[in-house]
């Protein structure tokens, strides 16, 4: 199993690549094959895939190499933290509030993503990604054991899978290596299938597995008490679901509608000057265009003005995305670009996709005015 984890190391530095040059965000046929993969066959994304979540294993492997030894959260304590990442989750899903929000501009995983595709990070947003990974030399893995939300919404949506690692009784003989080299602190050792949302399969439970066959990964067992924990799983995460669905529809957060509310006299991102040889709409014609891009759930549309060859207002028409991130993008990102006069802006820190959405129209909206 020594080659899975070559394996895991290598597809971890591809996708690193992949995600500086935005291949998950242009093609979204990967995010929902992973988002299926989830279902059916657990977190992937977290061990596998997760830029972030691969530099919390470099330096941790860099710690094992100057000779640091990793620290166990105790088994006490971990019961209590275990929950934390999903309280936060929660906070982000139900209240959407300013307070969360700020937080999230200090999510060493959303700011490490926005600096590979290339934003900007402040002084305390690098702060915090340095310092969980320093924290990695002593502990594997801190930020995503007890403080990655998206960790979370990935370990719940793969709760009801099909296949997952699994222990054969009969052949363990509990001398718990794999609780010792499990990344996430699951007690490997007392599960016949590991159905934690934790588990982010790596595999290095396996990896250190002294009989082969002790533990694998495949069709989770189904004998009678498996059986009903299963049910009594699926039943609790038709409540939870059903719950948050019930919320969003009753006035919790929704999607912005399909038309934005047009600004008022006086607050609408606009300008006025004259042509510029540096502004993305030199060479336009007057006018007003519209233009596409894919935001987080799906297509943005805006509408660009141009006049004297200048981009004097940006109005997003039409988007799926969730209020409160789009709120949050849509707030920012038109008043930069008039502002810069180009598209070339920092994207919003804990908004990167709503941001990516906008932005893209409008660049589409100005290509479809040369035409």
């Amino acid at each position: 199993m020594e080659k899975i984890q070559k394996l895991r190391f290598t597809v971890q530095a591809i996708c690193l690549v992949l995600t500086v040059t935005s291949f998950f965000i242009n093609f979204k046929i990967a995010m929902i094959a992973i988002a299926v993969l989830t279902v059916f066959a657990g977190v992937f994304y977290c061990g596998w895939i997760c830029p972030y979540g691969f530099m919390q294993d470099l330096f941790g492997k860099f710690g094992s190499l100057l000779g640091i030894k990793k620290i166990k959260m105790p088994s006490s304590l971990q019961r209590i933290l275990v929950f934390s990442r999903y309280v936060l989750l929660a906070l982000v899903l139900l209240i959407g509030s300013n307070f969360v929000f700020g937080l999230m501009a200090f999510d060493p995983h959303a700011n490490f993503l926005n600096m590979l595709v290339g934003s900007v990070a402040g002084f305390a947003a690098i702060s915090v990604i340095a310092f969980f990974l320093i924290v990695s030399l002593l502990f594997e893995r801190p930020f995503c054991n007890y403080l990655c939300s998206e960790g979370a919404r990935y370990g719940l949506r793969g709760i009801l899978r099909i296949f997952t690692i699994k222990r054969d009784q009969s052949l363990c003989v509990n001398c718990k290596k794999c609780d010792k080299a499990c990344p996430m602190n699951i007690k490997v050792s007392k599960a016949t299938n590991l159905r934690s949302p934790q588990c982010i399969n790596c595999f290095q439970c396996i990896s250190v597995c002294p009989f082969k066959g002790a533990l694998s990964f495949g069709p989770m067992s189904t004998d009678e008490k498996e059986k009903r924990k299963y049910i009594a799983i699926a039943l609790s995460a038709l409540v939870l679901f059903g719950s948050f669905a019930a919320y969003n529809f009753f006035g919790g957060k929704k999607g912005v509608s399909e038309e934005v509310t047009t600004p008022a006299a006086g607050e609408s991102n606009s300008v006025q000057g004259g042509g510029d040889a540096f502004s993305d709409a030199h060479g336009i014609a007057d006018g007003t265009y519209i233009g596409e891009g894919v935001g987080f759930k799906g297509t943005t549309v805006a509408q660009v003005t141009v006049k004297n060859q200048m981009i004097t207002s940006i109005e997003v028409t039409q988007t799926r995305d969730d209020k409160p991130w789009f709120d949050r993008a849509n707030s920012a990102i038109p008043d930069s670009i008039i502002q810069a006069q180009s598209t070339d802006i920092d994207l919003v820190s804990g908004a990167t996709y709503s941001s990516i959405g906008i932005r893209d129209a409008v660049k589409n909206a100005l290509e479809n005015a040369r035409q």
